[in-house]
């Protein structure tokens, strides 16, 4: 893992660039991390950052509890003794990490799938906190984001810095692998549309660099949704099978599935398909043993 680094951002805002962005807001000479990075490696490295500085960690605030997102809780936990604080179904992803493996596979996790990429180490979430408002006895405001995971929030700072998670993508990543993760593709729509509301100085999404406009970027990631739309629609005037769907998707987006993106590529095309269900263009039905998908006359 290269190494990190802290950059301010504003007067009390900071950024540690990796990977997964990772957010540092001092309050009273004390951090509130917003993200803890990918691994053990990255709360290492983060603590050192911040013994530099001398400042101690009171809070991990997590926008949500993806493994590339919560891995570097339990070492900065266990060594610093702070809360973490998380919406409430996020938070049980957190404390049993095994949940997202099992969520994706859709059964028990073959060992494949219990990496750190998707399941992290455990750590004790110690405050349970809304989607939206105030947060805690700290200075930021939590901002509901759902949509690419089940109660996903954005933190703004009183420095008019908001961090929006995994919101939106970078158009690099999105050109590289097209079939971005999403669990509920409405309520992502509806997140875009949200965004498109909000003003702030700096917008810091997880996996790009600050900005201080996402309008570009916010109507890249819409088109993306609306494209992968149309494909699927496209691949289901006659009724064809969920693992031909899959295939198709693979094959037209040059997508080399291993067992990571296997999960997450074929769990985020049955999210497409449940909405596509919901507004009443797919019908689903059964037989010879297996699910067939159909755009309705």
């Amino acid at each position: 893992m290269a190494l990190l680094n802290l950059q301010r951002i504003a007067v009390n805002t900071y950024l540690i660039p990796s990977p997964t962005n990772i957010g540092v807001y001092i309050q009273n000479e004390q951090a509130i991390l917003i993200d803890s990075g990918n691994d053990k490696e990255a709360g290492r490295q983060i603590l050192k950052l911040l013994k530099e500085k001398n400042w101690k960690v009171k809070l991990i605030i997590n926008t949500h509890s993806n493994a590339d997102h919560i891995g570097g809780n339990a070492f900065i936990q266990t060594n610093t003794n702070c809360r973490i604080a998380a919406t409430r179904i996020e938070a049980a992803f957190i404390q049993d990490p095994v949940l997202e493996p099992s969520f994706l596979w859709g059964g028990f996790p073959y060992s494949r799938f219990t990496n750190k990429f998707l399941m992290a180490k455990p750590s004790k979430v110690t405050d349970i906190i809304p989607s939206s408002g105030k947060i805690l006895d700290t200075n930021l405001e939590a901002i509901s984001l759902p949509g690419h995971f089940l109660d996903m929030i954005g933190l703004k700072t009183p420095d008019n810095i908001i961090f929006i998670a995994d919101s939106l993508f970078s158009e690099e990543i999105i050109n590289k692998y097209h079939l971005f993760f999403l669990y509920d593709i409405k309520a992502h729509l509806e997140t875009l549309q949200k965004l498109k509301t909000i003003a702030a100085d700096t917008f810091i999404p997880s996996h790009s660099i600050p900005t201080s406009s996402i309008k570009k970027l916010i109507d890249i990631n819409e088109s993306k949704v609306t494209e992968i739309i149309s494909t699927i629609l496209s691949f289901c005037e006659r009724a064809v099978a969920f693992n031909q769907i899959l295939s198709r998707v693979c094959k037209k987006y040059e997508i080399n599935l291993n067992a990571n993106q296997y999960v997450l590529v074929s769990s985020t095309i049955k999210s497409y398909l449940s909405f596509l269900g919901e507004k009443g263009e797919l019908e689903m039905f059964f037989s010879e043993g297996n699910v067939f998908w159909k755009k309705r006359e």
